[in-house]
């Protein structure tokens, strides 16, 4: 079990109903449009609820608890084998990400992801940041709605994907520029991590490179920036075809 806090993120694990909710706290006093709609999806789901003095939910929570608190069990993950039995034959987007092991840059992505109507996202098992409370935080509970995939390998799932009829392509400085580029119908984005980018077997397992050209003095965005970009270039072209 964990503890997911804030009014935003509490109320996205109700409505996406992929998690169980052991129980939910909230200040006494507390009022408001998004309140009433917590409430009522909690007790749609029959969710124990307890009123408890704000101070008490101060303890609980670290940060901006926004007098809500709810205990939740642990993000489930799909293997990739029964995520692709699920898809034959559909148009799929994904997005592999590559080590990324900043919780808020975990965060930034899946909110980005949640947006542009991401099918899923794959993150491997090991060096890589969890769906944590400061991921879910960050993502303003957009991760709620994005189902993951956990592999031991990134680089041998590429490959497998490949074989399922994915284009792979990696977001990489000095790759083709992203406008030039026309999503298929079942396409990879791979984002790599914070300081080095795509390892180099990712990179190279990859069809094709692309990246976003500065036009100002800055020559890099972190990776939350770029994934929205991509996400909305992605989807633009997408729209024209």
């Amino acid at each position: 079990m964990s503890f997911i806090y804030g009014r935003r993120p509490v109320m996205e694990v109700l409505q996406a109903k992929r998690r169980s909710i052991h129980k939910l706290w909230l200040a006494e006093h507390s009022e408001g449009e998004i309140v009433g709609e917590i409430l009522a999806l909690a007790r749609a789901r029959g969710v124990t609820m307890e009123w408890v003095p704000r101070t008490r939910l101060d303890r609980m929570a670290p940060g901006h608890h926004q007098g809500v608190v709810a205990q939740v069990s642990e993000t489930a993950y799909l293997e990739l084998d029964e995520f692709l039995a699920g898809v034959k034959g559909r148009e799929v987007f994904l997005l592999a990400l590559d080590e990324i092991q900043d919780p808020q840059n975990l965060g930034a992505v899946l909110r980005n992801a949640g947006f542009f109507g991401v099918t899923a996202a794959i993150v491997p098992r090991w060096r890589s940041a969890p769906v944590s409370e400061a991921a879910v935080r960050t993502s303003a509970g957009a991760a709620e709605h994005v189902p993951f995939i956990r592999v031991r390998n990134l680089a041998d799932a590429i490959l497998q994907l490949k074989d399922e009829g994915f284009e792979v392509v990696g977001a990489d400085a000095g790759g083709t520029p992203l406008w030039d580029y026309k999503p298929s119908a079942r396409t990879v984005l791979v984002l790599g991590n914070e300081g080095q980018g795509l390892r180099r077997l990712v990179r190279e397992r990859c069809d094709k490179l692309l990246g976003i050209p500065p036009r100002g003095p800055v020559q890099s965005l972190n990776v939350g920036s770029a994934a929205a970009v991509f996400l909305y270039e992605f989807c633009r072209a997408a729209a024209r075809s």
